[in-house]
């Protein structure tokens, strides 16, 4: 294919790139004023600078301004991945950190570009800024706590791509520009400016995608789990529960529940306080979840007590897995703070088998039998017969 038929393209594709860069722009700034999220603020304002940055590099098929069409463009484009990483940092609340190294940066590239815009070493240093934003912007997604990881690997790898993009461009401009082969490389340097523009625009679309689903998702844990412990609430537990029994009652198979309750809880709130209180029960609830299988379902339904349902599990076996979360808690010592403290539970377990649709009622009998081991003297497993 010919670099004419190229150049054809290219105004289509430049055309197409900044219509959907101002859209994806002006639907994250509204969101950022519905939400006041700064991470949309800044990825917003990234999409409307490489706009920005686009119209006035393509001023140069139609003035002779070097000044706008070369040296303010350079520094539009060299703006938009800086924002971008602005916007990656404001997601972690950490931006405030590197404002004042972004500013810097673009302050530094400023004054060296000014003297260099008519020159073309100022696409050699924009370049190489840009092939350094982009390896950066890589990097700190690295950092971000996020479920979707999909997503997250996408978005790194268009970063990844533009930076080696990018790399291969300096290395052709040095090549080019030390005149040490007669290749025409105009047409290689013609299709890394149309992956530039592309890859910039499918970046800016995957990340509010990324970040709707967070949305989404942490709303969904709102309702769903509980904020300390990141277990089920009671709510989203007996409403899954009350699915699993129902799939128990059709394929007629067992299932058990269990009520567990830390026993003398009250006195390490008391004796040690609220905050080592707090990582007690994180700490209890990642002993259970280590016990149980992929299936199984587990929640914090107040205070100090955990309901737990078992698929496809006999009583005996419903038993010796209770025994196991019991033992690990007790065989081992809770350390915070310096404070070491025993910990132990009762549980009491109740076996379904078919007939009952009211979960309610099924964690009501494994709570008579968390009353009996309580009884009778705590630290122990008590089977209760439906």
């Amino acid at each position: 294919m010919s670099l004419g038929l190229y150049m054809v393209h290219l105004p289509t594709i430049i055309s197409i790139s900044i219509l959907l860069n101002l859209i994806i722009g002006a639907f994250l700034l509204s969101l950022y004023f519905l939400r006041k999220q700064s991470s949309y603020l800044y990825w917003g304002s990234s999409c409307l600078i490489f706009v920005l940055a686009q119209i006035t590099a393509s001023l140069r098929l139609f003035v002779d301004l070097p000044f706008i069409t070369h040296y303010i463009a350079d520094l539009l484009i060299i703006s938009a991945p800086l924002a971008a990483i602005l916007g990656i940092h404001a997601y972690t609340q950490s931006e405030k950190q590197k404002l004042k190294l972004c500013a810097y940066l673009l302050g530094a590239s400023a004054i060296v570009l000014l003297p260099l815009y008519s020159n073309s070493v100022n696409q050699l240093i924009t370049t190489a800024v840009i092939a350094a934003c982009f390896s950066y912007a890589a990097y700190a997604l690295r950092k971000l706590n996020v479920k979707h990881i999909i997503h997250l690997v996408l978005l790194q790898l268009c970063f990844v791509l533009h930076a080696c993009i990018m790399l291969l461009q300096l290395g052709l401009l040095v090549i080019d520009g030390l005149n040490i082969f007669t290749f025409d490389f105009s047409q290689i340097l013609a299709i890394i400016l149309l992956s530039h523009i592309v890859i910039t625009t499918l970046t800016a679309m995957i990340w509010p995608l990324l970040m709707f689903l967070e949305s989404e998702q942490i709303l969904s844990d709102l309702a769903n789990r509980d904020p300390l412990t990141g277990l089920l609430n009671r709510r989203a537990f007996l409403t899954i529960s009350n699915n699993y029994l129902e799939q128990a009652n059709n394929n007629l198979t067992e299932l058990c529940a269990l009520m567990i309750d830390i026993d003398f809880f009250k006195k390490v709130n008391d004796q040690y306080g609220h905050d080592t209180g707090d990582e007690a029960l994180k700490w209890v609830a990642n002993k259970i979840k280590s016990q149980l299988r992929e299936g199984d379902l587990i929640a914090r339904i107040g205070g100090e007590e955990f309901a737990v349902l078992l698929t496809n599990t006999s009583l005996q076996k419903g038993q010796a897995l209770s025994e196991r979360i019991r033992v690990a808690i007790n065989s081992e010592t809770f350390i915070h703070q310096q404070h070491e403290i025993k910990l132990s539970i009762s549980v009491g377990i109740i076996t379904h088998k078919s007939g009952s649709n009211n979960i309610n009622e099924l964690l009501a009998q494994a709570d008579k039998g968390l009353y009996k081991a309580k009884s009778n003297g705590r630290n122990q497993v008590v089977m209760m017969a439906f």
